[in-house]
């Protein structure tokens, strides 16, 4: 403060120092030789005043400064009309991106203006102005549409760690391709695992896909009591258990083969065991050769499995294998995933609720003499199924007081139930959306590679039979004529 006080207490002008002669804009364009005979050295005083308390701003220890390599030069950036201005540091401490590389933003300088010309969108702008001034992460306004937002930010050239954790918060998810290096275990590797590559992937998907729907199949039909070994179909006895066991056996063939060679052509043996897709195919297969272990024992009685039947419920696992399948199935699983933190909330408040009804019902129906519920674990199970809003009614409060905490706990379960509602709903928008325009865009350019492949059909078929090709301007199609040769 005391240099402060010290630089801006100087006089702008001396007082012994007579007055100097006022020259203005028009005088000097009339006469330019009156410049030269003004005088300036009031100016100086003004200059060398305010030139200290500059100095002590920007380095107040330290004798010269130079703006121009401190960074404290003012830019501007003019964005289709809409102008930023800001130090030269804030755009510097991001050297990777266009305005923080002067070589990058050289091309977009307008001396005569002097400031930097975009013509891009200005409502991206500001958001990508924001993030260079106070950091953090990301923010894409609601007016402006996630195609533009990701265009500007490419064209910015934003760190890519930045734009991932945006798409991240956002809601894309990217398919990495990962391929071993030998070229033959690449393409089986890719038939295997990525059913979009090719034609012959994708029906070898169909094939998968189909025996994990018999499989569930037979497994929901051979529990029913109709289909048992004494049934009998056109006067012939038909054993059901061991059609089943026929069918399953060809399934788990299938899921073994797929499996092994998976593992065989798959990049990275040991991440191999770390994928939860993995884990499942393998998990879902292992009860059916305990239950052919379990058969072909001497000791064995009767049918596959008797001893070990509740491993085959584990075969109902394999029916998140359709997820590798199924579009649907994918925005529901990153929709829960995206939702645990509203999800875990939820839980908590349940758990609370659950154990503070339970133990006022219990208060309130102690006295009673019909009461049902005997014990705070017995006012678990109601206090679930009131707020939930179930009802079965096998667990009912008897006294007046029991109804009114009955009532208040029913009222309290709408509340609760409607804290995940609106998080799930925002995350299954988003993905579904994403994966819509993906799609969308996937589908566009297969038709453009479409396009150009039948256009460089056209223009080969014109070389070799010698024609001429003419472009219609209207539709843009190609029409041959004959040449005389």
């Amino acid at each position: 403060m005391a240099n402060w006080s010290v630089a801006l207490a100087r006089p702008l002008v001396p007082r012994n120092r007579k007055k100097a002669r006022h020259v203005n804009a028009t005088t000097v364009l009339q006469s330019p030789s009156l410049l030269l005979a003004a005088e300036p050295e009031p100016m100086e005083p003004l200059f060398q005043n305010y030139g200290n308390v500059f100095r002590h701003l920007c380095r107040p220890d330290e004798g010269e400064h130079s703006c121009y390599d401190s960074g404290c030069e003012r830019i501007t950036v003019n964005v289709s009309g809409l102008h930023f201005v800001t130090r030269k540091s804030v755009f510097e401490a991001h050297p990777t991106t266009l305005l923080g590389n002067a070589d990058k933003r050289k091309p977009y300088y307008d001396e005569m203006t002097e400031e930097y010309f975009f013509d891009r969108h200005r409502a991206t702008f500001e958001s990508i102005f924001n993030y260079y001034k106070y950091g953090g992460k990301l923010k894409r306004p609601p007016s402006v549409t996630d195609d533009v937002f990701l265009d500007e930010l490419n064209f910015f050239q934003v760190e890519e760690e930045v734009v991932k954790e945006y798409k991240k918060e956002e809601g894309y998810t990217e398919t990495k391709y990962e391929y071993p290096d030998n070229e033959v275990l690449a393409k089986i590797w890719a038939l295997f695992e990525y059913p979009e590559t090719s034609r012959l992937a994708f029906f070898i998907g169909i094939i998968s896909v189909f025996a994990t729907l018999v499989s569930i199949v037979t497994f929901t039909l051979e529990t029913l009591p109709r289909l048992d070994s004494s049934m009998t179909l056109h006067a012939e006895p038909i054993d059901y258990e061991k059609l089943f066991f026929g069918i399953e056996t060809l399934c788990n063939i299938w899921f073994t083969f797929e499996a092994v060679v998976r593992f065989i052509t798959c990049p990275n043996k040991l991440l191999f065991w770390t994928d939860v897709k993995n884990i499942i195919d393998i998990v879902a297969i292992l009860p059916y050769y305990v239950a052919l272990i379990q058969t072909s024992s001497p000791d064995s009685k009767c049918g596959a499995g008797n001893d070990f039947a509740f491993l085959r419920v584990i075969r109902l696992i394999r029916v998140f294998k359709l997820t590798k399948h199924s579009q649907g199935l994918q925005i529901l699983l990153l929709t829960f995933q995206s939702s645990m933190e509203g999800l875990t909330l939820f839980v908590l408040t349940l758990m609370v609720c659950i154990l503070v009804f339970s133990s006022m019902i219990y208060f309130c129906e102690i006295d009673e003499e019909d009461t049902q519920i005997t014990s705070i674990p017995d006012g678990f199970w109601w206090a679930v199924i009131t707020m939930c809003t179930v009802g079965y009614g096998d667990v009912v409060p008897v006294g007046n007081y029991g109804k009114m905490v009955g009532a208040i706990c029913a009222l309290s379960g709408v509340l609760t139930l409607a804290i995940p509602v609106p998080i799930i709903t925002e995350n299954f928008n988003k993905f579904y959306v994403h994966k819509q325009r993906a799609r969308a865009k996937e589908v566009s350019r297969e038709t453009i590679l479409d396009k150009a492949h039948e256009h460089f059909m056209k223009v080969a078929s014109c070389c070799k039979e010698k024609v001429n090709c003419n472009r219609d301007g209207e539709s843009g199609e190609l029409t041959m004529t004959a040449t005389n040769i």
